[in-house]
């Protein structure tokens, strides 16, 4: 059997294989029947893990909001996957207060308070999912997201204890983690995506991740979700084009596994058996996110599974319909796939 097909299992969560379909944003909205059929339909095509968009944490921090998210997480549930939800924080705080690590343009720099609000909004939004049935979150820390600016020394010049050097730019993102597994508990599976590297002068690298992994092993993540990318217009670093080889971060997650004991997740143009094959057999990643690919096809993984590779409807790598759409703020299409986002139109 391949490795790819192979259970793996991550404290109080197993999973059937070590294909993740990752958080990736529709403009579909979050918990209607159109979602709950897009994932479902990812989950019935043979997924392991599915997650849920990146989604506020002030309105994950509320039990009555999250409630009505409960169908969804049944669907993906009966449809045979485990089901995640990526907690997400923007630069604009619930009372509209626009911030960030640093002054910059519009926004000023956050308070100590408004930091340790945030803080809770995080440990209150993983502890309400965690309630709600998921079986694992995913925090946001990349692609130039509010803890991603922590993180860079691009978008973090603080004079105090949460910037200027490494080991304070991490500070925040830490105790956001560590707010987290406070609230969750021991046995809840808490994943971290991160930018590993930022592809950027002066950026985020590979020797800052390899340290950060490491504390934020020891804060109580679960497992790592290696990404790369940085301001939020790198759209062809976090979804790589044709251009890119297969398995185009591989290397990154690779690197940070030989750092960390705890399961790690490579990204970028996974679309073949034999590359997911390579990442899993090189030891470079423990888990497979798979995300245009099984926008194109959500049968992907059973094709593959039961020899039927030849009918695999191939991802292009072009993002004209799923990453164009949504920088156009329209809901995501797929050049090869005329089915994406209608699937409920088929129940």
């Amino acid at each position: 059997m391949p490795l790819l097909f192979s259970p793996i299992s991550i404290k109080t969560m197993t999973l059937k294989n070590r294909v993740v379909f990752p958080p990736i944003a529709t403009n579909y909205g979050l918990r209607n029947n159109r979602v709950r059929h897009y994932l479902a339909e990812r989950s019935l095509g043979g997924t392991g893990l599915v997650i849920i968009q990146g989604t506020p944490i002030e309105l994950l921090a509320s039990e009555k909001w999250i409630a009505a998210l409960k169908p969804v997480v049944d669907s993906v549930h009966a449809s045979g996957a485990a089901i995640g939800i990526q907690l997400w924080a923007g630069n604009e705080l619930p009372n509209k207060d626009k911030v960030a690590p640093s002054a910059r343009n519009e926004y000023r720099e956050v308070s100590i308070a408004q930091l340790e609000t945030v803080a809770k909004l995080f440990a209150d939004a993983a502890r309400d999912a965690r309630d709600a049935g998921f079986d694992t979150i995913n925090i946001h820390g990349a692609h130039g997201y509010f803890l991603h600016q922590f993180f860079s020394p691009l978008t973090n010049q603080r004079k105090d204890r949460f910037g200027g050097s490494l080991a304070k730019r991490i500070v925040f993102p830490i105790q956001c983690v560590q707010a987290i597994r406070t609230a969750v508990g021991a046995d809840f599976p808490i994943m971290y995506r991160f930018s590993a590297v930022e592809y950027a002068p002066g950026g985020i690298t590979l020797e800052d991740s390899l340290i950060f992994a490491r504390e934020l092993a020891g804060a109580g993540v679960d497992i790592l979700d290696v990404s790369a990318g940085g301001q939020l217009d790198s759209v062809n670093i976090t979804s790589p084009t044709a251009r890119e080889p297969l398995g185009t971060h591989a290397h990154l997650a690779g690197a940070l596994k030989q750092v960390v004991t705890i399961p790690v997740m490579a990204v970028g143009r996974f679309n073949t058996l034999e590359i997911c094959e390579e990442a899993l057999k090189e030891g470079k990643a423990d888990l497979i996110a798979v995300g245009r690919q099984l926008l194109a096809d959500p049968y992907w993984p059973a094709k593959l599974q039961e020899g039927r590779e030849n009918e695999v409807i191939r991802c292009l790598s072009c993002n004209k319909l799923c990453a164009g759409n949504f920088r156009k703020n329209k809901a995501i299409a797929c050049v090869a796939n005329k089915e994406l986002g209608r699937e409920y139109l088929r129940k």
